[in-house]
């Protein structure tokens, strides 16, 4: 198998791995589609909070999305598949390959915070990409994923609760990102870097739900240090809703 087929793509967490990965899906499938016709996606490490699976399948309905409990499926599939993208979580050591691909050829690509100074991605990676600036040491710091499916939060409630995460009213956040079903229906992603001034609200591409609880996926992942992680939480439990209040 020729190691162009499998990319994988380290690096730290919030330099930019997914939109990476994001961008080459958009060009193969727009420029050439006639040679990408079958495109894996594989993101393990971020337990029940898929949100970097559920974009891309939504951006992209025809590429295979998997997750940790799909690893299996995935290497079935790599061998009629015209190109595959593996992401590796921050949690994940490189060990976490060799079980996965055994002795199948990749190509590994390293996505670093400017400045990156030589660290074991360096020695890795065969393409060493610069992301965005993350200020802050992987031993400092701090990660929550929250799932928060078949709930939904006001539009006035979720910009309130958006404002204190990334103004650090419960920690210093460093990336913010989620999807977020709001009472009117709208299914939004949301997308904070520390540093980077746009902040994206996507409405996505999803049908709108405007009864009672709602099955579509939606989480929360915050990043940062001295996270207050209880107080999140709790923030979390009191602001979201069960139900639609629109019948």
């Amino acid at each position: 198998m020729d190691e162009d087929k499998i990319i994988v793509v380290g690096g730290y967490v919030g330099c930019g791995k997914t939109a990476w990965i994001h961008q080459q899906i958009a060009l193969k499938e727009k420029a050439i589609p006639r040679h990408y016709k079958k495109i894996l996606y594989l993101k393990a490490g971020t337990e029940q909070v898929h949100i970097d699976q559920k974009r891309i399948s939504i951006d992209f309905p025809n590429v295979k999305v998997f997750c940790d409990i799909q690893k299996a499926d995935f290497i079935k599939e790599l061998e009629s598949a015209d190109i595959a993208y593996i992401e590796l979580d921050n949690s994940l050591g490189l060990g976490y390959l060799e079980q996965l691909l055994n002795d199948l050829p990749y190509y590994p690509v390293a996505i670093l915070p400017p400045g990156c100074k030589r660290c074991k991605w360096h020695s890795w990676a065969k393409e060493v990409l610069v992301g965005s600036a993350m200020r802050i040491s992987i031993q400092q710091m701090d990660i929550l994923r929250i799932p928060t499916v078949g709930k939904v939060i006001s539009g006035d409630n979720f910009n309130s609760l958006w404002n204190a995460l990334i103004d650090g009213t419960y920690g210093k956040a460093m990336r913010a990102k989620g999807i977020f079903h709001l009472e009117d229906g709208n299914i939004i992603y949301a997308d904070f870097i520390y540093g980077v001034e746009c902040i994206d609200f996507l409405n996505l591409n999803l049908s709108r739900y405007l009864h009672g609880e709602p099955k579509c996926f939606s989480a929360i992942e915050i990043v940062g240090c001295c996270l207050n992680q209880i107080a999140l939480q709790e923030i979390i439990e009191k602001t979201y809703v069960d139900t639609y209040k629109i019948l």
